[in-house]
């Protein structure tokens, strides 16, 4: 009998480990059917501000080498962006500083992309063996954190040409309609953004980063935080053969998913042309902008850094 007992709570103390260590795994791996982390934002800051995306970097002699990747646009590279990717490279260099020799580095090479494959930039000669240039001020207005404008407030009061505007059935494409700075387009290359060939999102959420925005999540929802105020953001693109104006299912949907959000404003972004029924519901929810193809060029524009 003593045997037996003794076999009985060893056997019970034995499940109970075991129940202990599976509930532990579980609890530190995804649950089937549940979504995995999302992946962190490369080269994101907080409070505004952003790192343009290093893909490569090595030193041989004296020289160091940084690739970013990033895409450049037909032709000379912009006098802008190459200031950005050289004083990029140097603050590569400086954060390895220290877990690599990097004394004798006297030259530093950053290169960005074009039919993906490396194309140097520009070349920067430091003062001496290891010296590098004191890093960009806090309120940088790419690198630092900074005050941005606030786009919630430039989007206000009516939206142009809604009234009067009789949309084509077909949209051409709003970045080819769009009309950039030249420090907006090194901006949105630096942050691995071709402005040409992006999506709305992307161009959106690149666009409130130069404005100052610290952007999380992705895709076609995310949310966008400006001195402590999130921001809800929802993009919602043309697909062609669809009608070319926003439908009111996606304006009431976009009013759901702000209100179940918990941010403070919505936003909403779409190259679509708007509906008159957007003035009342910016009249009855002051907390919300709906940033139709009439309104995208004045979101550009309070944006601009030049």
């Amino acid at each position: 009998m003593d045997t037996f007992v003794v076999l009985l709570i060893a056997a019970v103390v034995i499940a109970a480990l075991l129940l202990w260590f599976r509930a532990r795994a579980g609890r530190l791996s995804t649950p089937p059917g549940a979504a995995a982390p999302a992946a962190p934002t490369t080269g994101r800051v907080d409070d505004g501000g952003f790192r343009p995306p290093a893909s490569d970097f090595r030193v041989s002699g004296g020289d160091a080498h940084v690739e970013f990747n990033v895409p450049l646009p037909p032709g000379d590279v912009d006098a802008v962006l190459r200031d950005i990717l050289l004083a990029e490279a140097v603050e590569v260099l400086r954060a390895k500083r220290g877990h690599l020799p990097l004394a004798g580095v006297s030259r530093v090479h950053a290169y960005a992309m074009r039919d993906q494959a490396p194309v140097a930039v520009g070349r920067l000669t430091l003062d001496g063996p290891g010296e590098l240039p004191p890093p960009p001020p806090k309120e940088h207005p790419l690198f630092g954190r900074h005050h941005g404008v606030d786009v919630f407030e430039e989007l206000s009061g009516p939206l142009p040409g809604v009234a009067s505007r009789a949309p084509s059935d077909e949209l051409a494409s709003l970045a080819n309609e769009l009309r950039l700075t030249g420090m907006q387009d090194a901006g949105l290359r630096a942050q691995g953004i071709d402005p040409g060939t992006a999506t709305t999102s992307e161009l959106v959420a690149g666009l409130l980063r130069l404005a100052g925005y610290t952007v999380e999540g992705g895709g076609d929802a995310f949310s966008a935080t400006r001195q402590g105020v999130r921001h809800h953001v929802e993009v919602v693109d043309h697909a062609a053969g669809s009608h070319p104006a926003l439908s009111e299912g996606s304006i009431e949907q976009f009013m759901v998913h702000f209100g179940s959000s918990g941010a403070a404003r919505g936003l909403l972004f779409t190259p679509k042309y708007g509906q008159f029924v957007m003035y009342d519901k910016e009249r009855r929810e002051p907390r919300v902008r709906f940033v139709t193809r009439e309104r995208f060029q004045t979101f550009v524009n309070s944006v601009a850094l030049s």
